[in-house]
């Protein structure tokens, strides 16, 4: 099948089929070049994404797909083992070490986080707690841009739905407090390790360049300000006071920005559980399988506890797709550059993440859920 320059995205999306696009391989096995994968480039072409990585199981049958290249100047391939950055889908992967800590009686879901350590709330910013957090109904703003802008929940903690990633990084600070090691450690040590994901990690350093695909812009030019041009200037600031990332503490990252003269605002922090984690089409199905392995046995953490819409709502870390009979789980990822989604679908032994370098992303990672699923859910229009 040939693209002239001017067939449409629409054109593309009506002639071409799943079985033309996508082909399931074993991890870490090289696939000959075949038909499929000379259009699954096409599509990547057609959407203007570098590249995209889709791993995981599709009714309880693993399923790994890789395609296009880590930037578009150098076209080196990506592999399963390619480092992505993971932005939003970070965040599930820090609520399963806050619920960690709640089942070992460390924290409490409905403790104000205020209780924990001063965070400096005052108001209803005082009533906020860790789950409130995680199902984002604190009233914090997403991020501050200002250093004068005040912590203030829009409304009353827990009455209704307001992403936050605000709420996430004071979460992340009281974390830290009770465990007395940096964050990014802890993570490690506690999940990251545990789960085989060896390849991931909160703290960004240039050794991962090698391995890490590049933002591109929505028409697939490098993107310089992308998710890594952000990282660097925060490891960079670091290394002057000595610090490494992953060992760096809280009160250790802002004295650095004071001394550096810089405003240590959440958006620019990393490690930062929000959205610093870097990893792979390998590690991160690793996690999605062992949440939807554990959800059975522990329903209620999972159950929808803030209403957004009639079909979504949120539980503690994970939106709820309620498109079907039965309740799916799903997030995702946005950040400069990259673009992904993860999906949960536990009666159908399904869990796959899709990750993509380039701001057009959406588009790509959309197509590729419905033809791989021959569904619809509501979540990839709501996003």
């Amino acid at each position: 099948m040939i693209f002239s320059v001017a067939m449409k995205r629409r054109t593309f999306i009506s002639t071409t089929t799943a079985a033309g696009i996508f082909a399931a391989c074993k991890p870490g096995i090289a696939q000959p070049q075949s038909k499929a994968d000379v259009e699954f480039d096409e599509l990547l072409s057609v959407t203007d994404t570098p590249a995209i990585a889709a791993a995981g199981t599709i009714n309880d049958r693993p399923f790994q797909r890789v395609a296009g290249v880590k930037s578009v100047t150098d076209k080196v391939p990506v592999t399963a083992d390619t480092l992505f950055s993971a932005a939003s889908l970070s965040k599930p992967v820090f609520a399963w070490a806050v619920r960690d800590l709640v089942k070992q009686g460390k924290l409490d879901w409905s403790k104000p986080l205020q209780d924990y350590l001063d965070l400096g709330l005052s108001g209803d910013g005082k009533l906020i707690t860790a789950e409130h957090v995680l199902t984002h109904s604190s009233g914090l703003p997403n991020w501050r841009f200002q250093a004068n802008q005040p912590l203030t929940p829009a409304f009353t903690p827990g009455s209704r739905w307001q992403y936050s990633g605000e709420g996430i990084f004071l979460l992340q600070r009281v974390v830290e407090k009770i465990t007395g090691v940096p964050i990014a450690t802890y993570m490690k040590k506690n999940v990251l390790e545990p789960m085989g994901m060896t390849s991931s990690t909160y703290a960004w350093s240039p050794a991962l360049l090698a391995r890490a695909v590049s933002g591109h812009s929505r028409r697939a030019n490098p993107l310089e300000r992308s998710s890594a041009y952000y990282e660097q200037q925060n490891y960079d600031l670091l290394q002057k006071a000595g610090l490494q990332p992953e060992s760096a503490s809280y009160a250790e990252i802002v004295a650095a920005y004071e001394k550096a003269k810089a405003v240590p605002l959440p958006v620019g922090m990393s490690p930062n559980m929000a959205g610093s984690l870097w990893t792979t089409a390998i590690d991160y199905p690793k996690f999605l399988i062992r949440v939807m392995a554990d959800m059975p046995s522990h329903a209620d953490d999972f159950r929808a506890r803030v209403e957004v819409n009639p079909k979504i709502s949120w539980a503690l870390g994970w939106g709820v797709d309620r498109t079907f009979q039965k309740p799916a789980l799903f997030h995702w990822g946005d950040g400069p550059g990259f673009k992904n989604f993860t999906w949960i679908q536990p009666e159908r032994k399904t869990a796959l993440v899709f990750f993509t370098n380039g701001d057009h992303g959406q588009s790509t990672y959309s197509y590729a859920f419905r033809q791989l699923l021959k569904e619809d859910p509501a979540s990839l229009l709501w996003i």
